[in-house]
């Protein structure tokens, strides 16, 4: 009988309490938040210890969001983890304030001390919830979502009213008006009638509003975007607007890859009379972290195995070289240009301030067809981060960053350019000729400095572009003109070229051979049917996190270390694979070796010999006098930089951990003159390395072919006796000013012997290059002295150094 009148009271209870519930709503809603307060609580106090000082170093540092982990939730009510990730704002608000009331019973001098309330981070796996914009669907509204993307727009951080204070307009009697203007961005549910401001108290006096008094936040919008990497192929990219205030403001600015944590908020307009039931959704951010790594497949230790035996081999360069765009037919040095700018250099930041760039920009000048548009796009498909533009359809703005007014509000706001959104990658532009002069100059500080400046409208903004800079172009008039040097063929101002590391010249040379070459690369190509059951293009789409990472689970095995030959012709020799190649890549990259004190004298000898020989024109050592001498690639300090970030991408391609060898200077020091169409001084054609060879040919015979005739008219001039005046040929003198003054300047002595002259001369003379005598010695110091460069003392014997 008892049992049966307290169960029967229990349900009178409960029945009463859903028909007081039914009756007003708000009530239960209030104990429903009471009691995730009070939970939420008890759990803290759970772990005092923990949260105290968890919160205590978070305050010490000035950050007012305490992080917290899902799958703490999840341990301590199971499937709570997964109601907070559906319905956040049921949790978010009464967790907040069960944390205050925490703060305020253990350290009241703390909350006291507070400006702004504190707020939860919410960290862990989100699971389904983790997508790129082009997972924001609505099936995802009003749920916790972790979104990653790109900074493509930011606009300007402005004051937001949350509760305004109003006062009697004409009597100072301390009486005080609160009104709440908080929206949905606050995670709370307000009537919009509440937020207009009061005219009049309940006494009908006039009331004003009190700015001073009144509490405000800051409030910023930006805009984030698939970034290039994970948007598919022949799709728009998808973007979102997110919507962040007080301490997150201007933690993302554009060029930024950002991973947004935030709730998923639809924002209908206000009510009229018809609708169209489409209401903007945005994201209320909690949390904004920057993501440095990208998703790429892991290593296996056979790839590392196969990766250390390939850096062991002594082709290794020009195995890498050859597999680079193995479609393409030729153009060995080009491929090995470009090789090494995918590895690039050494980034230096030094602490006075100074950044020296590593990416090494690199610019293709040709002929039409000779497949510049092809190497761009291997590159694009083969690099982490790769954007592609052209030069007539990209403006100066278009490629570094622009101020836009916004055509709504008439604000300014920040939209980064192509530069910024390849900030850590590689940016290729196609037909570079084609920019104007204006917007060939906006990106010179963006080459350098690998920075984007904006001082415009009230704004001075600095962005990242630190990139590597592929660009194509045509010469002035089209194809080359045998009858023009290289400078006026290429067209470009020195101020722009100067920053590119190396300047190929790609040349569609008609030779039997190479036709053959280039036709049988071909048709062999068009008559191998390629299907492996994979998709491509706007079929691959993957708009969540663990899905495009579990589609990338393939390369989990160890990827294919050599290419299959197409056909029966295998006389290209071994081409590895372009998947064992990025993985190759990827590898060397991490190796930041630095130059060793062999290495640095190696260095400076070799930008010594390159002014010496091309920027005073002494190369032309046949030339009778000045006119004579064609016009050559200026040779600056920045052509020094270049030597030595290209050295540095060497030692990276043979993995050295710690020092760049003289072996790797010399590799950069040939690679830098074959770019300028130059004879690399090395007399030996067995020693020659394939970069060497000519545009378009693929081995020696291809080689003859293709520069025979140029050859045959050196040598011919080559083999013209040379006008003899004072004992010295005319070209054996130019050569003798030149090491003399080279021998002083290692030296630093005001005199050397003359017998130890001629020894260092004759010591710093090209392979090949027959010894001076002592009758030319005298000559030329003879010569020397009488244009007073040197001075001769009475014995003879002592060679003092003038200038």
């Amino acid at each position: 009988r008892f049992h049966r009148v307290s169960n029967g009271a229990v349900g009178t209870s409960v029945g009463l309490r859903r028909k007081m519930a039914a009756e007003n709503p708000g009530t239960a809603a209030k104990e429903a938040h009471d009691q995730k307060v009070a939970w939420f609580k008890e759990y803290l106090y759970n772990n005092r210890e923990e949260w105290e000082r968890k919160i205590e170093l978070r305050l010490a540092n000035g950050d007012l969001r305490i992080p917290l982990e899902l799958k703490s939730l999840q341990s301590a009510q199971p499937g709570l983890e997964k109601k907070v990730l559906q319905d956040p704002v049921k949790y978010l608000p009464a967790y907040e304030e069960g944390l205050l009331g925490f703060l305020a019973d253990t350290a009241p001098k703390a909350l006291k001390s507070l400006k702004q309330a504190l707020r939860l981070d919410l960290q862990g796996a989100f699971g389904r919830n983790h997508v790129t914009p082009r997972g924001m669907t609505a099936e995802y509204t009003g749920q916790l979502m972790c979104v990653e993307g790109l900074v493509t727009r930011c606009l300007v951080t402005k004051p937001k009213l949350l509760y305004s204070m109003h006062v009697r307009k004409d009597v100072d009697d301390n009486y005080v008006e609160q009104r709440d203007h908080r929206d949905t961005t606050s995670l709370v549910v307000t009537s919009r009638s509440a937020a207009g401001f009061p005219k009049q108290d309940s006494d009908k006096n006039d009331l004003q509003m009190d700015v001073a008094f009144s509490v405000y936040k800051d409030s910023q919008h930006f805009t984030i975007q698939e970034t290039p990497d994970t948007a598919p192929p022949g799709q728009i990219p998808r973007s979102i607007k997110v919507i962040c205030d007080g301490d997150l403001c201007d933690k993302a600015k554009p060029g930024d890859r950002v991973q947004v944590i935030g709730i998923y908020r639809s924002f209908p307009p206000p009510l009229q009379d018809f609708t169209d039931g489409v209401f903007p959704a945005k994201l209320v951010a909690t949390d904004i972290k920057p993501v440095k790594e990208l998703t790429e497949p892991n290593f296996t230790p056979e790839d590392i195995n196969n990766i250390q035996k390939i850096a062991e081999r002594e082709d290794t360069f020009q195995l890498l070289a050859r597999s680079f765009a193995p479609s393409i037919c030729g153009h060995e040095r080009v491929k090995a240009g470009l090789l090494l700018q995918m590895l690039g250099g050494v980034e230096k930041n030094l602490s006075n301030g100074t950044h020296l760039r590593g990416d090494i920009n690199v610019l293709l000048v040709g002929d039409p067809s000779c497949g510049k548009s092809q190497m761009l796009r291997f590159v694009m498909n083969t690099a982490p981060l790769a954007i592609s533009t052209t030069g007539r359809g990209s403006s100066g703005v278009g490629l570094t960053a622009a101020m836009i007014r916004d055509a709504g509000s008439r604000e300014f706001h920040l939209e980064a350019g192509a530069m910024v959104l390849a900030d850590r990658g590689v940016i290729c532009i196609d037909e570079f000729d084609k920019m104007n002069q204006v917007d060939r100059v906006a990106i010179h500080e963006a080459m350098e400095q690998q920075c984007v400046t904006i001082a415009k409208a009230g704004m001075h903004v600095t962005l990242n572009a630190r990139c590597s800079v592929l660009a194509a172009a045509n010469p002035i008039f089209g194809n080359f003109d045998s009858t023009l040097d290289l400078v006026k063929n290429i067209g470009l101002p020195d101020s722009l070229l100067s920053r590119f590391d190396l300047i190929f010249v790609v040349r569609d040379q008609t030779t039997e051979e190479i036709d053959r070459k280039i036709a049988d690369q071909v048709l062999r190509q068009c008559a191998t049917r390629f299907d492996d059951g994979k998709k491509r293009g706007v079929e691959q789409i993957h708009s969540s996190i663990l899905e495009r990472r579990s589609q990338q689970g393939f390369s989990d095995e160890p990827a294919q270390l050599f290419e299959a030959q197409m056909g029966e012709d295998s006389s290209q020799g071994q081409v590895v694979t372009v998947d064992f190649l990025q993985k190759y890549i990827r590898f060397a990259r991490r190796r930041q070796p630095v130059l060793n004190e062999e290495a640095r004298q190696a260095v400076t000898e070799k930008y010594v010999e390159m002014r010496m020989r091309f920027q005073s024109g002494y190369a032309d050592l046949s030339a009778t006098d000045g006119a004579e001498r064609k016009p050559r690639l200026a040779v600056t300090t920045r052509t020094l930089e270049a030597l030595i970030r290209l050295a540095t991408a060497h030692a990276k391609l043979k993995l050295r951990k710690d020092f760049v060898l003289v072996e790797d200077v010399e590799q950069a020091y040939r690679l830098m003159l074959s770019a300028r169409e130059e004879d690399v001084p090395e007399p030996a054609p067995a020693a020659a390395a394939p970069v060497d060879d000519d545009t378009g040919s693929n081995g020696g015979d291809g080689r003859k072919a293709g520069r025979g005739k140029k050859r045959q008219r050196e040598e011919a001039e080559a083999s013209q006796p040379e006008s003899v005046e004072e004992g010295i040929m005319k070209g054996r003198y130019e050569s003798l000013k030149t090491l003399v003054g080279r021998c002083f300047a290692k030296q630093r002595l005001p005199s050397i012997g003359r017998m130890d002259l001629l020894a260092m001369v004759n010591g710093d003379l090209a392979p090949g290059e027959p010894d001076f005598t002592e009758a030319e010695l005298d000559a030329g110091l003879a010569k020397m002295e009488s244009a007073n460069k040197i001075m001769i003392d009475e014995t003879g014997d002592e060679v003092i150094f003038v200038g």
